[in-house]
């Protein structure tokens, strides 16, 4: 039922365009085209910018190696810089948990396998959405 009702419409439409004129562009179509598309702006591709910006970089690696350095040239006493003793504060709860805390071997070895994973799929990922 719907060849037939098809055929129909392209034999309506057969007739119908038998008794239009053929079209044909005018003679400076193709340098006006080109004359538009010549005056149209052109598209500018926003330059890269880093998600973290380099200030951010320097001032990091300027606190590790702060503290880092603080590490090596203290003889390993214990001293207050601030005179806040976190201890109260904290009521040594910090340590305790840390001092529970137990995991097998099996747990270490998944958490670190997924921390090797991660690191191996940062740059992969990154090489894949820069396009190289």
């Amino acid at each position: 039922m719907k060849e037939n009702e098809n055929n129909e419409l392209e034999k309506l439409a057969d007739k119908a365009m038998k008794s239009l004129p053929l079209e044909t562009p005018s003679f400076d179509f193709t340098s006006r085209v080109m004359a538009q598309v010549a005056m149209a702006p052109e598209k500018t591709i926003p330059a890269y910018k880093p998600l973290l910006p380099k200030t951010f970089w320097i001032v990091l690696i300027t606190i590790i190696i702060g503290l880092f350095g603080y590490a090596y040239f203290t003889d390993g006493s214990e001293q207050q810089i601030f005179n806040i003793d976190f201890d109260m504060a904290y009521a040594n709860k910090l340590q305790n948990m840390a001092n529970q805390l137990d995991s097998s071997k099996t747990t270490m070895y998944a958490a670190v396998a997924l921390l090797l994973a991660m690191l191996v799929q940062i740059p992969l990922i990154r090489n894949n959405f820069q396009g190289k």
